[in-house]
């Protein structure tokens, strides 16, 4: 049985006509792909007939694939219209938090999207659309390795190569760093990874390198950028590397900057912030912090979960309140360890900074008001599914933010939505 499906899918599931299966043993031993799709998207309309086909060649073969309709139509009479014309199951119109949650935890970012599951219900790939399009019979469609996304060797700008066996072999920790000469957020950010990059020039105890993964629209452009730039690169003509780079790390916008260690383990898929927040370089190699400050680093906060602790007011008890969330950040972290995740379900953070900035912006959004002395507020977002929900009580200890989460998780809170921003 697949006894992972109904938590994510639900109970039950609507087969062809209307009639409902049972998800654990629809999708027994079964590849999965999650499609979220509606029937007002064009995109849609135009990749789900192809997609179709595909299904049902794979199906007349034999192979153990299903898929799961995830809807993000607006009634339930274009649910059921657009249903009718795909071949595979779909989660019950009706599911609507269970589809957002879904949204959520694979951090779709528009439609159509299709994820990938393997038989125990864990991601093979979240580009699914262009994995199909670009091979229908790689089924399952297992992306590379990230050595084999990387290739064997890197080019310098005076035009030498550098092997991936020599930078595993220096022990250096390795930056990937997505990014384009024309855009404008990445020529902020590069002289910052520039400065960063050459503080640690030749220092024994912080072995560093980076690998630039071009976005250039042209070689020309690449060429000029790449010369301001002291590391390696992934060669502009290698367009099937750069492209196998960008789904490994799921890149939705750039500049995007990951580190590794020297044996290609994961150390922050997100380090951008974590770069700009410490010029001295003191935290290399940049593991995600437990708890950040919202105005130094809020990466994330609009697809993954975040508790956040407004404490602009509170002088006196910052070391206290600190101390709360990230005793909580750190038994959730461990959580995830044991549970083997690389990504984190939940983040924590802080808002300190009165007036103005990410915090204040936050408060708007949550309908919080203005910071009172001595007066901590909790709120947890779940932006991704559209929401938030506030601790009533004023009594903000690590016991409490705990149970806000579990809570949350249990099902026993509802979202508010969110004020509209003016």
């Amino acid at each position: 049985m697949a006894s992972w499906a109904p938590a994510l899918f639900g109970d039950t599931l609507v087969a062809e006509g209307g009639s409902e299966v049972k998800t654990e043993d629809a999708l027994k031993d079964k590849i999965v792909g999650v499609y979220f799709s509606a029937h007002w998207c064009p995109p849609c309309r135009q990749f789900t007939p192809i997609f179709g086909e595909i299904y049902k060649e794979l199906k007349s073969r034999g192979k153990n694939f299903e898929v799961v309709f995830a809807s993000s139509d607006r009634d339930e009479a274009s649910f059921a219209e657009y249903h009718g014309e795909q071949p595979w199951l779909a989660m019950p119109f009706a599911n609507r938090d269970l589809k957002n949650k879904l949204s959520a935890k694979y951090k779709v970012q528009g439609i159509p999207t299709l994820v990938i599951l393997d038989e125990n219900g864990d991601v093979i790939t979240k580009d699914g659309r262009s994995a199909v399009m670009k091979d229908p019979e790689a089924f399952p469609w297992t992306p590379p390795t990230l050595a084999e996304a990387l290739g064997e060797s890197f080019v310098r700008a005076d035009g030498s190569e550098v092997s991936l066996a020599s930078i595993a072999k220096s022990g250096a920790n390795v930056g990937v760093y997505f990014s384009a000469h024309w855009c404008g957020p990445c020529r902020q950010f590069t002289p910052k990874l520039i400065e960063a990059y050459d503080k640690m020039l030749g220092d024994q105890t912080k072995p560093f390198e980076v690998i630039f993964v071009s976005g250039d629209r042209d070689e020309a452009g690449f060429k000029e950028y790449f010369g301001s730039m002291p590391w390696l690169a992934v060669p502009f003509d290698d367009e099937k590397r750069r492209d196998a780079l960008n789904e490994y790390f799921g890149v939705q916008g750039i500049p995007h900057f990951v580190m590794l260690t020297s044996e290609l383990k994961m150390i922050n898929p997100n380090a951008r912030g974590s770069v700009m927040s410490d010029p001295a370089c003191e935290e290399f190699p940049w593991r995600p912090k437990l708890v950040t400050d919202v105005d130094e680093d809020c990466e994330g906060i609009n697809d993954t979960t975040a508790v956040v602790l407004l404490m602009e007011e509170c002088g006196d008890d910052w070391d206290d309140l600190t101390a709360a969330i990230t005793a909580v950040a750190k038994d959730v972290k461990e959580a995830e360890e044991a549970r083997g995740e690389d990504e984190r379900s939940t983040l924590f953070m802080t808002v300190t900074e009165t007036g103005g900035g990410i915090g204040a912006q936050l408060r708007k959004l949550c309908g919080l008001g203005r910071a009172a002395s001595g007066v901590p507020q909790l709120v947890l977002l779940d932006l991704g599914v559209g929401g938030y929900v506030k601790l009533e009580s004023k009594d903000v200890t690590k016991d409490a933010i705990a149970t806000l989460l579990a809570d949350y998780r249990a099902g026993k809170l509802e979202l508010q939505s969110p004020n509209p921003a003016r």
